[in-house]
């Protein structure tokens, strides 16, 4: 509990603990970072309890808003258990649990108004929110760069593959793998690794 609260707004720690006394059914941890996922639900098994997931390395209000949606995911199956996953159920229980929070005791303003249009018709992730996560990246401590920001032809590493930037398609950017030559169609505020000029690589 206690390495739990570190990773939180002070004000949002009341409501979290309210949601884990009435819900001791599911366990919550802190996780390592992941390259694919900021956070998981898994429903419980003979053997494991609901199970919740969030990365340690997000800053605080992401933290928090990975935490209530996947907090979310186990509410819903808990009162429906059929409902598809971020079905018409899933939006009603990620905006309930969302209301207590939505305020400048927890959030600062510029994402409050990030949070408002995002309730408005939650995405699957947290991640498909462009306008979400561009704000929310304004407090990570030692912020990436995103592949939004790069110029056409910078190369790039993202998870353990070196990439050239491309034009952008329609929602994502063409990227050439320099691994296996292949084509990738990567998402805009997809958080890279800048890599050396393709001169300077070949001379190393």
């Amino acid at each position: 509990m206690i390495r739990l609260q570190a990773h939180l707004p002070r004000a949002a720690w009341p409501v979290v603990v309210s949601w884990m006394r009435r819900n001791p059914k599911v366990q919550v941890t802190v996780n390592k970072p992941r390259r694919t996922k900021l956070g998981d639900y898994r429903v419980a098994t003979r053997k494991l309890p609901h199970r919740i997931t969030v990365n340690e390395d997000l800053n605080r209000y992401a933290f928090l808003v990975v935490l209530i949606h996947e907090f979310a995911h186990y509410v819903t199956f808990a009162k429906y258990r059929r409902h598809a996953p971020h079905g018409a159920e899933w939006k009603a229980e990620y905006k309930r649990l969302m209301r207590p929070f939505i305020s400048r005791e927890v959030f600062p303003a510029d994402l409050l108004r990030a949070l408002d249009h995002h309730l408005c018709d939650a995405p699957s992730s947290s991640c498909t929110d462009h306008t979400l996560m561009r704000v929310l990246r304004r407090y990570d401590r030692d912020p990436l760069p995103f592949l939004e920001e790069l110029r056409e032809n910078t190369v790039f590493r993202f998870n353990s593959k070196i990439f050239v930037k491309g034009r952008r398609m329609r929602t994502r950017f063409r990227c050439r793998c320099l691994n296996n030559r292949r084509i990738y169609l990567i998402d805009p505020t997809a958080e890279v690794h800048l890599e050396l000029p393709m001169t300077a690589r070949r001379a190393s």
